[in-house]
């Protein structure tokens, strides 16, 4: 989120970062809404340091939380737990939400399948049976089709035997397969992870739909290297002007959990009672396309290794300017 603030003020000339009322912020796979609760209260800070803590102050993060900045969860039980979060988020902003006319204020998080819905809708399709999930699909969608995003940020799912995509979500992929076999001669691929699907959701909402954004992922690090993804870096380069990657490793299978020196390297993920965390390594990925797009990308990458990189990373938000630490990449590193 402090990264996102960072681009969006150096990169795409906004100097209130996401508290500019311009920008639209989606969350596709928000879970228990942790992104959404420190998005707003990057929000809450910024106007506070702008122009002070006063009486508009509450009405403006209640805005923020029920106009532009949106989530998206599929499972039930994590969409509560986000409206739980950032109720008491609001809360304790003194913006509480509250019932106006018979109908309780709420905030812009949807119980919806963020893969489907993205075109308009099909009139021959039936309703659902509830009046309320139909509601709740049809204002979900209306943030699909009619908002203009310019963030998309979070910490979507990896599951790499999800199969392919169905029908619905229109073969998300696709893209990333394209001339694979024809003309990178690679004829054995799994990119039907569920993570990829978010990837390509994320390219086109804000390279194909809005034509300028940002977006900002913690993945499954094999994008990075795996030659099955040779396309998908390919257009990714094309469509993104700047890419920043913090590769966080922690991987049981390419690197045991080792680090070059032969010390514990557990998965960023690891807490004191699962030490290992999960066993895929990891990536936090910010990728910027600016207005004046040009068609080539600059990436820029570094490596975080051992027990300390969570702190480690953390500590990288203090340094000035954003990027100084960074390598430049290119084809061959």
């Amino acid at each position: 989120v402090e990264r996102v603030d960072t681009v969006l003020r150096t990169e795409l000339n906004l100097p209130s970062g996401l508290a500019d009322p311009s920008v639209y912020v989606l969350d596709p796979a928000c879970g228990t809404g942790a992104y959404l609760v420190e998005v707003l209260d990057r929000i809450y800070r910024t106007i506070c340091e702008q122009s002070g803590k006063d009486a508009l102050t509450a009405n403006k993060i209640k805005s923020a939380a029920r106009d532009r900045v949106f989530g998206f969860e599929i499972l039930p039980a994590p969409f509560v737990i986000s409206h739980l979060q950032l109720g008491l988020l609001l809360q304790r902003h003194g913006a509480p939400l509250v019932t106006k006319g018979g109908k309780r204020e709420r905030v812009g998080v949807y119980l919806t399948n963020s893969l489907t819905g993205w075109d308009p809708p099909d009139p021959t399709k039936a309703k659902l049976l509830f009046p309320e999930f139909e509601e709740e699909k049809e204002e979900a969608d209306h943030v699909k089709r009619d908002r203009k995003i310019l963030v998309v940020l979070g910490n979507p799912p990896y599951n790499a035997f999800a199969g392919v995509s169905p029908a619905e979500e229109q073969g998300l992929v696709d893209a990333y397969k394209t001339g694979l076999i024809s003309e990178w001669g690679i004829k054995k691929f799994n990119l039907d992870d569920l993570y990829v699907r978010f990837w390509r959701l994320a390219e086109r909402r804000i390279a194909e739909k809005t034509g300028t954004g940002v977006i900002a992922y913690i993945t499954n690090f094999s994008f990075l290297g795996e030659k099955s993804f040779v396309v998908m870096r390919y257009r990714l380069l094309k469509e993104f002007d700047k890419f920043w990657f913090d590769c966080m490793n922690g991987d049981s299978r390419e690197t045991g959990k080792v680090t070059p020196d032969g010390k514990p390297d557990p998965s960023v993920f690891s807490t004191d009672t699962n030490p290992a965390g999960i066993k895929k390594g990891t990536t936090v990925s910010v990728l910027v396309r600016r207005p004046n797009h040009k068609g080539s990308g600059d990436v820029y990458y570094r490596d975080f290794w051992g027990v300390d990189k969570r702190s480690n990373l953390l500590n990288s938000l203090s340094e000035e300017p954003f990027g100084s630490d960074y390598l430049e990449a290119g084809p061959d590193t």
